[in-house]
């Protein structure tokens, strides 16, 4: 993390393949790249820190933050053929999301393909530590599979994939989906692993599902519906199912893929009293553009909080309310944000106080990517920050374990203060190994912004 040397300060940030790492991890490496490890020229004079103090008060406030990767050492948090639950592997199957309750106990969550939700539970040193000490709780949290076959009632399967933690309780916003191949096979819906040209009928939504209270005796969180069917559904789709001829081929109709849930800022820092969400739409369906929706609540415990940006980015406004459209025909489509640049899930949004600028967390084709903007509506190119195939990098999201004691349950900033960690899925395509792997990652162009009583989340 020490990297922050004015005389090298413009080298960091670059991306190198092929730096060995097999020591560490054993495969799916080779197409992994591990970030440029530059060693500053002995100096007598400020630390690497002080000296980048210097530099940075020679920028403007608002400079973008430039990320790199720390060093080349690729963790293991957790292999689903070495820690498993009796016979049972917990398998990552989405982006991992994390709070911090009142007793500080940072939890962590994973669901499975089968929607099965997970936990780890621990204090800071637990998570952070290598190799972890973080308890991994062998009853599942949730049981996203409830297998209702009506779309009508948004209940079929739930993925944890957002959370908000108010003090008390602990509410996971998750991606629920209506695939019509799980119903008894339909036969006018494509069936996974054939070529038959068939359409997906795949319908997605937002789900929120409520834990039971948190207390310091028991750490297990257990989520049911927050609401019967469907009325546990966040945010709706823009139209009703539209039946098997009428569906795409490909990609799901609605809102899903959702990113973290975090706070707004104004360019002082401050909060501006709301919490966003991103969520993706992907099939281009009667009229909605393909593309990252953005959300807006000031009380992310009310699930019928939600509104849509309008599109204005000189005068924004979040009016839209995404109903049930089986009591309507329709809701009017959300605008999407930068879809030339944005044209793909954002996992994950973190504030970086120091620029003033929001980081997002995707990942493309050929790697993990971010990206930055100052007010959520304009964003960067995306830059690369790890080189590797969904294989090897899938689901990253970032996390700076030093926000939680600071006003930051959430887990919604980064203080690059040594333990802000980029995590992903590593999968063995030949033996289907999972692993949650995570790197170090150090905001290059400025120095930490150690969290304390004086700088809260």
């Amino acid at each position: 993390m020490e990297r922050k040397n004015l005389r090298y300060l413009a080298a960091t940030g670059m991306l190198l393949s092929g730096i060995a790492t097999a020591a560490i991890v054993s495969y799916s490496d080779t197409n992994e790249s591990s970030g440029t490890i530059v060693t500053p020229p002995a100096t007598d004079d400020a630390s690497p820190r002080t000296a980048a103090a210097s530099t940075q008060s020679l920028m403007s406030a608002n400079a973008a933050p430039t990320l790199g990767l720390a060093d080349s050492v690729i963790e293991t948090f957790h292999d689903s053929d070495v820690n498993l639950c009796g016979t049972t592997k917990v398998k990552q199957d989405g982006p991992i999301r994390v709070f911090e309750d009142q007793f500080n106990v940072i939890h962590m969550t994973v669901s499975d393909a089968d929607a099965k939700g997970w936990q780890w539970h621990g204090s800071v040193t637990g998570f952070t530590n290598n190799p972890k000490t973080a308890t991994l709780d062998c009853d599942p949290v949730m049981i996203g599979n409830v297998g209702n076959t009506d779309p009508s009632q948004f209940d079929q399967k739930t993925w944890i994939q957002a959370f908000y933690f108010d003090g008390t309780t602990a509410w996971a916003y998750g991606h629920q989906d209506f695939w019509g191949n799980r119903v008894d096979d339909d036969p006018d819906c494509h069936k996974s692993g054939a070529t038959d040209g068939k359409p997906g009928c795949w319908y997605a939504s937002i789900a929120a599902w409520k834990a039971n209270p948190v207390s310091s005796a028991n750490r297990h969180l257990s989520f049911t519906r927050d609401g019967t069917a469907p009325n546990h559904i966040a945010i709706y789709p823009h139209v009703q199912y539209p039946g098997d001829a009428s569906t795409p081929t490909s990609g799901w109709i609605g809102y899903g893929a959702p990113s973290n849930i975090f706070r707004g800022r104004s360019q002082d820092g401050t909060t501006d009293g709301y919490w966003y969400m991103f969520a993706y739409t992907n099939s281009g369906y009667a009229g909605q553009a393909k593309g990252l929706c953005l959300f807006r609540t000031s009380t992310p415990a009310v699930k019928t909080s939600w509104r849509a940006w309008d599109g204005s980015t000189t005068a924004p406004a979040f009016t839209q309310a995404m109903n049930n459209p089986y009591p309507v025909n329709t809701n009017t489509t959300c605008a999407v944000v930068e879809p030339t640049v944005l044209n793909t899930y954002v996992r994950s949004v973190v504030w970086h106080k120091p620029s003033r600028h929001y980081i997002g967390i995707l990942r493309k084709s050929d790697g993990v990517y971010y990206t930055t903007s100052t007010d959520m509506f304009s964003w960067s190119t995306p830059t690369q920050l790890l080189t590797a195939d969904s294989d090897a990098a899938n689901y990253p999201t970032m996390i700076d374990f030093d926000g939680g004691d600071w006003g930051d349950d959430n887990f919604d900033r980064a203080y690059d203060n040594g333990k802000l960690y980029l995590f992903y899925r590593k999968k063995n395509p030949t033996t289907g190994n999972l692993r949650i792997t995570r790197r170090k990652i150090d905001i290059t162009n400025y120095s930490a912004d150690a969290p304390g009583s004086g700088n809260p989340g």
